[in-house]
């Protein structure tokens, strides 16, 4: 079945169509070139193109491959029953691939566990991790991989694949609201196509206002904690119901940049260090949003 979501069927599968990371890029031909390539580690905010360059990667040399989505498969079980299995099979392939999406939800032992795999291994299995936030895998295992920041392309270059996009699937617009659309979630190359497609009436393109102009879930926490009252705590956990917040890293970053105050950081320090052992992490993130409403 050909896919139907933009930001699968236009995800490329060609170099040259690869936006961005020009650096990354000459060595990603090479890697390509020699069918091999080094353990890597690639980070950046999200969509920006890691999980993308991961199977660019496995598409364009010889290699068996699987794919672990750590947001979802995170313990040490994984590691040692689905990670540790596949790199010791046989393959008919020159080399294994084991691409760890979202690798910083992976718990601190399943980190350890990997750092033996990696080394057992490295003739003939490569690893891909990808993740948002770089200081959330551990610095033994960070030290076993090519560490490679990706940036999103310019807002013009995500302007112009937009354009594209809308002409081959003959949809109107206007290049004023593409450029809403862009300015409203760059450098979320993702979040543009997604809200795009969204707002398709008809083979039009028709922004829809509410969407382009909510506030965003921080924003809405940071109202309500701005000025307390006895039905914030409800309202906050609300909001991150009906927006369905997963991750919520970068709140505990945007709780620690709207305070000054020592004794708000220790409670938002203490919750995220707690959050990366908890399987629940919503509970973790009310009971910070909860002392922070009644200290």
């Amino acid at each position: 079945m050909k896919h139907k979501l933009w930001v699968e069927k236009y995800r490329p599968d060609l170099l040259e169509n690869y936006l961005g990371n020009e650096s990354f890029l000459s060595s990603l031909k090479e890697w390509i070139d020699k069918n091999d390539f080094p353990n890597l580690l690639l980070y950046g905010g999200p969509g920006t193109g890691k999980t993308t360059a991961a199977k660019l990667i496995v598409k364009n040399i010889k290699c068996d491959h699987i794919y672990i989505n750590c947001s979802d498969e995170n313990g040490i079980d994984v590691i040692r029953e689905k990670v540790k299995n596949f790199a010791s099979s046989a393959s008919f392939q020159p080399i294994k691939v084991i691409i760890m999406d979202e690798a910083d939800f992976l718990t601190i032992n399943a980190q350890a566990a990997l750092r033996n795999i990696i080394e057992t291994f490295s003739i003939t299995t490569r690893f891909i991790f990808t993740c948002n936030y770089v200081e959330r895998i551990i610095e033994p295992v960070q030290s076993r991989l090519a560490v490679y920041e990706l940036n999103p392309p310019t807002p013009l270059e995500v302007g112009k694949h937009m354009l594209g996009i809308l002409d081959q699937e003959e949809i109107k617009y206007e290049k004023s609201d593409v450029a809403t659309l862009v300015k409203k979630f760059y450098p979320d190359i993702r979040k543009v196509l997604n809200v795009s497609q969204s707002c398709i009436k008809n083979k039009e393109l028709v922004l829809d206002s509410k969407l382009v102009n909510q506030t965003g879930v921080g924003n809405q926490i940071l109202e309500e904690l701005k000025d307390p009252a006895k039905t914030s705590f409800n309202i906050i956990r609300q909001i991150i119901a009906d927006n369905n917040v997963r991750d919520f890293t970068e709140y505990y970053k945007l709780l620690f940049d709207s305070t000054s105050s020592a004794a708000d950081i220790i409670i938002i320090g203490e919750s995220q260090y707690q959050s990366v052992t908890h399987p629940d992490k919503e509970i973790c993130f009310m009971t910070c949003i909860a002392k922070l409403l009644n200290k």
